[in-house]
């Protein structure tokens, strides 16, 4: 069959798979979705955002010239914002205030509060005693000091309140109802969509609708605010979008990099067209293939591209030049002396790289399985393929030579020893870099979204003191009473020192037993309404001091009607309820905070550390959001790290043994790959970097390519006969070609989206160039030399 017609085949049945893969590929815009599900931390997150009301809100910060201007402004905007099409809610400071959901909060309170309480209250308005009782309330009106407590009288005249203990109540301001700074010219708001936003580009185009919005809202009232958008919609936006400039960033300078370097080493024009429009193949089969194995993109496979046009164009260049140097062999002949080497490298890079399937976080597992499939896919695409377009229309023009200069042994020996005494005075200068325990590796590398939580984390808290979630779960019928053991614990803490404060809002939580004790004394304030109305009014109060009593009488007059005792809260009382409390498959879970020493979002991580221990012990709470997450994780990335490297390093062993068969090369490639990897740490040292939960994998990466290329060397040179000049003129320009375009792969990830994957790409891309450099400038030397002595 001619060739057109093969390539028009191709074409055709390419058309097909691709059509069919990308059309179920989508991009996981969610970062916990590359986190290990099996973390509590991680769990709580996602209940954190999933479950709770509010969770999946946009938030919207802004920061006024002053007080009265911000309450004021925020008010009228949240209407304005209302009326928006594809809005469904507003909710900014002040929303609690309403009499409504006040009173319901107030009578979901007292239901589920202290039945010795609650019928004290009865007792003292019983019969007569309610004149007597108002009558002390007045003196208390006229002879108290203190404003709030004038305020709380003048609207509690009956003391409900009385049946709370009010440092329960005072807990849930610490307990996520903050929505103003202490100076009252921040506030925040939350937008929720109608229905809910479901993939990112809807997230972005609603956004922007929002901002445009405030943006000539703020214009057309003359009011100056700084604004600030976060939340989910805002990162899911934010992070769909970038994925797709990340691939096209990552992907176009790869590929301009790549043929540049092409084009400087072979000057070829017609076979560097054909390696592009295959490259393209193979891209767009793995995506097709990934659509089969992973179903989606996640923003920590992204990154899979480029180093896979680094790894594959490889192959389509060591075919070319087989045809170069064999131009009277035809398709056929061309592939069998090319496959055995190309299968050999495909096999040691893809085992390399599904090793990272062990590296705890599933977003790297992840991308090592892209990678497997893209280096195994571009195997059989350029094996089948390339012979077919080169056979027998390649001259053997060779490689340009590097240089006919000969360096001497002894100044390859100065260098080693330079070498030696400036990475080990490096190290013991500055030290083995650390590990960083953070969170920071999952966040993304720039982020509007990620700056404006910052900015409502730190406008909303205390300088002095940072914030940080807890979780209590339990059945209906334990969760009163596990949360009450936990504020007992975090009491503790606080005595310790360890803690500052803490906000467990257990006043909201259900209490069937405390509910069905209540009752008697709910009904008779329900049935005596009237009569105590008319006694408040006969002392002297106004109408509008008795609008909080009207709201939970009438709410308990509804849910008496109903089902009693009540699992959860109903009606408006649920809007704020929702907030702390949610629904789980085996009952409920509660939001809490703790407050330690630091500053909002930086927390003193050892004071955290100590208060998760002592958490975890009970079983049933634990804190949750990304402060905690990134010190869980990094034990699980160290322990998975050694069950990772461990086997990998055995495998490679065996591989080294089977390869060269003596003890000899064997050292000398581990020596090699042990020189480079120090090299990669004194660099990091000088830079001031430290490993992290994603750039640890670079370890086992350079382990598979710093040995390959090792191998490449020193078989040539046995077949050589340590002839250093011929091998650094000839195989050392494949290596150097090939480890180059390697270096581009991982390079273009630096400037990736994502923090954790632009740390592995600059790892992996230091320690390549460490290794390479090793390998052509010292490797041939170190084995002619060893070569001599045990000759």
């Amino acid at each position: 069959m001619a060739l057109w017609k093969k390539l028009l085949l191709a074409g055709l049945l390419l058309a097909v798979v691709v059509g069919a893969g990308l059309s179920r590929l989508r991009l996981e815009t969610d970062i916990l979705a590359t986190l290990p599900a099996e973390l509590p931390e991680v769990g709580g997150l996602k209940l954190l955002r999933d479950a709770f009301d509010g969770g999946d809100d946009l938030v919207i910060g802004l920061e006024f010239a002053d007080a009265g201007l911000a309450e004021e402004s925020m008010g009228r905007l949240g209407l304005h914002l209302q009326t928006m099409k594809g809005v469904e809610r507003v909710r900014s400071a002040g929303t609690f205030e309403n009499p409504e959901q006040a009173g319901a909060l107030l009578a979901w309170s007292l239901q589920n509060g202290s039945v010795e309480r609650l019928g004290a209250v009865r007792e003292r308005i019983e019969g007569e005693k309610v004149g007597l009782y108002l009558q002390e309330v007045l003196e208390r009106l006229a002879g108290s000091p203190d404003p709030a407590e004038v305020q709380r009288w003048s609207y509690d005249p009956l003391g409900l309140l009385e049946g709370l203990k009010m440092e329960e109540m005072a807990s849930m301001e610490d307990s996520g109802f903050v929505l103003a700074s202490a100076d009252g010219a921040f506030r925040v708001m939350f937008v929720a969509a109608e229905g809910g936003v479901t993939g990112y580009k809807e997230a972005g185009a609603w956004l922007e609708g929002i901002k445009v919005e405030v943006a000539e809202w703020l214009k057309r009232e003359g009011v100056e605010a700084e604004v600030f958008y976060t939340g989910e919609p805002a990162f899911m936006a934010e992070t769909g979008s970038g994925i797709e400039k990340d691939m096209r960033g990552t992907i176009g300078a790869t590929e301009v990099l790549i043929t540049l370097l092409f084009w400087v080493m072979f000057r070829r024009l017609v076979p560097l067209l054909w390696i592009q429009l295959l490259l393209v193949v193979v891209m767009l089969l793995t995506l097709s293939l990934a659509s089969l194995v992973l179903g989606r993109l996640s923003v920590m496979s992204l990154g899979f591209a480029a180093i896979v046009l680094g790894i594959v164009v490889d192959y389509a260049v060591l075919i070319l030049q087989k045809s170069r140097d064999h131009p009277e062999m035809g398709a056929r002949d061309l592939r069998r002396l090319a496959a055995p080497g190309i299968v050999a490298g495909a096999g040691t890079t893809s085992v390399v790289f599904l090793s990272l399937l062990f590296s705890g976080l599933p977003g790297l597992g992840e991308l090592g399985i892209m990678v497997a499939l893209g280096v195994v896919t571009g195997l059989l695409v350029m094996v089948l393929v390339m012979p077919e377009l080169v056979a027998g229309r390649e001259k053997g023009r060779g490689v340009k030579d590097f240089g006919s200069q000969k360096v001497r042994h002894g100044m390859a020996g100065i260098v080693t020893c330079l070498l030696v005494t400036g990475v080990t005075g490096v190290l013991m200068w500055k030290g083995i870099p650390g590990y960083a325990t953070g969170a920071e590796a999952l966040r993304p590398t720039q982020s509007d979204a990620m700056s404006g939580w910052e900015v409502v984390q730190q406008r909303l808290g205390k300088e002095d003191r940072a914030s940080v979630p807890l979780l209590v779960s339990g059945t209906v019928e334990s969760i009163r009473s596990r949360a009450e053991e936990t504020v007992a614990l975090l009491d503790g803490l606080k005595g310790e020192g360890v803690l500052v404060g803490h906000g467990v809002p257990s006043v909201l939580l259900p209490d069937l037993q405390a509910q069905e004790g209540n009752r008697s004394a709910i009904e008779w304030l329900v049935g005596e309404r009237e009569r105590l109305k008319a006694s408040v009014l006969e002392a002297g109060f106004t109408e509008e001091s008795l609008a909080l009593f009207d709201q939970v009488t009438a709410g308990w007059e509804r849910d008496l009607k109903g089902v009693w005792p009540q699992r959860m809260a109903v009606g408006a009382a649920a809007e704020v309820v929702g907030k702390v409390i949610a629904p789980t498959e085996d009952g409920v879970v509660m939001l809490g905070s703790v407050t330690v020493e630091g500053e909002p979002g930086k927390p003193d991580m050892r004071r955290l550390a100590e208060v998760s221990e002592r958490l975890k012990a009970k079983g049933f709470v634990h804190l949750t959001g990304w402060e905690s997450l990134g010190t869980a994780l990094a034990g699980l990335v160290k322990r998975d790290f050694l069950r990772m490297t461990l086997p990998l390093a055995a495998l490679l062993a065996v591989m080294l043994w089977i390869t060269f068969r003596n003890w000899r090369d064997m050292v000398l490639s581990v020596a090699v790959l042990g020189l480079g990897i120090a090299g990669l740490m004194a660099t990091m040292a000088l830079m001031g970097v430290s490993w992290n939960l994603a750039s640890l994998a670079a370890l086992p990466l350079l382990m598979g390519t710093g040995i390959d290329y090792g191998i490449h060397i020193m078989l040539s040179m046995a077949h050589e006969k340590d002839d250093v000049r011929k091998v650094q003129s000839t195989t050392g320009k494949a290596v150097f070609f090939s480890g180059m375009t390697t270096v581009i792969g991982f390079g273009s990830l630096v400037f990736a989206g994502n923090a954790g994957i632009a740390s592995l790409g600059l790892a992996c891309c230091v320690g390549t160039l460490w290794i390479l450099a090793l390998v052509l400038g010292l490797l041939p030397y170190w084995r002619a030399w060893l070569g001599r002595l045990g000759g």
